[in-house]
């Protein structure tokens, strides 16, 4: 009995020690998980409007799911006005959706096409207590932890809500309930084979070094 609660007694010191000197240094799980903050990946759009004299659409160049660069033919429209015009690719990206078809009519302002830009894009809400750790165009490492080979990618914070976003939370029964002031940030990064819009992606606070 000596022998097991010596035993006993040996363990407990040790996780104490080890969950001490982890709460010192800011690993503990709490820690962790507060400063891991997981957000949704997703595509920045642009809609293609229509420019020109009314006309009817005469030829459709791309289809969905195409990779274009920027200048190439979209569509080809024929107008009273200014006879055969064609619609270009404002920017590279690829055709996400084509709302127009041979023979439509088309009007100025009228949608044609839904382009995926070649970047992506997480938003973020970060406690008012870390916002400091972040400022608009900061790289920051964002993480994709869901992955087969968990990877890691260079964003740039491109925006911090100038307002607080207040989100009520539910605390436990001890702490009541309260109103956290938490901040819309969003980060940007260039687009990656291995990454697709839906993905988790996660920013460790705790790794941004003042």
């Amino acid at each position: 009995m000596k022998i097991k609660a010596g035993l006993y007694i040996g363990i407990t010191i040790v996780l104490i020690v080890g969950g001490a000197l982890l709460a010192v240094k800011g690993k503990d799980a709490v820690s962790q998980a507060e400063s891991r903050k997981q957000g949704v990946l997703d595509a920045e759009q642009k809609t293609i409007f229509y420019q020109n004299s009314p006309g009817s659409i005469v030829e459709v160049s791309v289809a969905v799911g195409d990779s274009i660069k920027q200048g190439e033919v979209l569509f080809k429209v024929r107008s009273a006005e200014e006879g055969e015009t064609a619609v270009l690719a404002p920017e590279d990206g690829s055709v996400n959706r084509i709302v127009v078809k041979p023979g439509d009519q088309v009007q100025q302002g009228m949608p044609m096409a839904v382009l995926q830009k070649n970047n992506f894009y997480t938003d973020l809400y970060i406690q008012e207590s870390e916002i400091q750790k972040l400022e608009v165009n900061q790289s920051i490492d964002v993480h994709f932890p869901y992955l087969d080979y968990p990877a890691e990618v260079t964003g740039v914070v491109t925006s911090i809500a100038a307002a607080p976003q207040f989100a009520g939370l539910r605390m436990s029964r001890e702490k009541g309930q309260a109103d956290l002031s938490m901040f819309l940030v969003r980060i940007s990064m260039d687009s990656n084979a291995d990454l697709l819009p839906g993905m988790t992606a996660e920013v460790k606070l705790d790794e941004i070094t003042d």
